[in-house]
């Protein structure tokens, strides 16, 4: 070995695994927010969705709504831990305009959306935040302020417990 090569740096050696593979992602078809709500119903198709068939559903939810107006003195308390399944849900107010004086049958609430069966069979998804909705029991009206039900009905119902993080103070030297 000369010295012109001993100087020089070697060329970096690689090493190469054969024994694991990398897998690759495999994109599929995705499916859409109204084809997850039939997959969670049980397999049922979107002509299966009718407003005469949920109508039950709600004589249910009045029957779950009259329980508690019986149970709390004081509804408002109480109507924000509600479960709106079944509910008919009217928009009085909406970012958007279009959505104004829409109606439907509450299929499913998810954090930030309801979607709402109408009485032409569409599926309507109507976002929460910054939307007034009402509806109507017993011959009140009852007003729900959708920034108020930003999230899944269960986690309103429970009391917020933050972690308690106290302070380390080193002593002065």
């Amino acid at each position: 070995m000369n010295k012109a090569e001993a100087d020089q740096p070697s060329a970096p050696k690689r090493f190469f695994w054969f024994d694991t593979r990398i897998k690759k992602l495999k994109s599929g078809p995705k499916s859409t927010a109204p084809e997850n709500i039939i997959k969670r119903a049980g397999g049922l198709k979107k002509e299966e969705f009718k407003y005469e068939k949920l109508l039950p559903l709600y004589e249910l939810w009045c029957g779950y709504f009259k329980e508690i107006l019986a149970s709390a003195p004081h509804p408002d308390e109480r109507l924000l831990k509600t479960d709106f399944h079944g509910c008919i849900l009217f928009v009085v107010d909406s970012p958007n305009p279009s959505q104004i004086g829409v109606y439907g049958i509450c299929l499913h609430e998810s954090k930030s959306t309801f979607q709402l069966l109408s009485v032409k069979d569409k599926v309507l998804i109507i976002q929460k935040e910054h939307t007034t909705f009402q509806f109507i029991f017993d011959g009140r009206v009852f007003t729900l302020f959708g920034s108020a039900l930003c999230q899944r009905s269960f986690a309103r119902g429970r009391k917020f417990k933050g972690k308690l993080t106290l302070p380390f103070f080193l002593p002065n030297s």
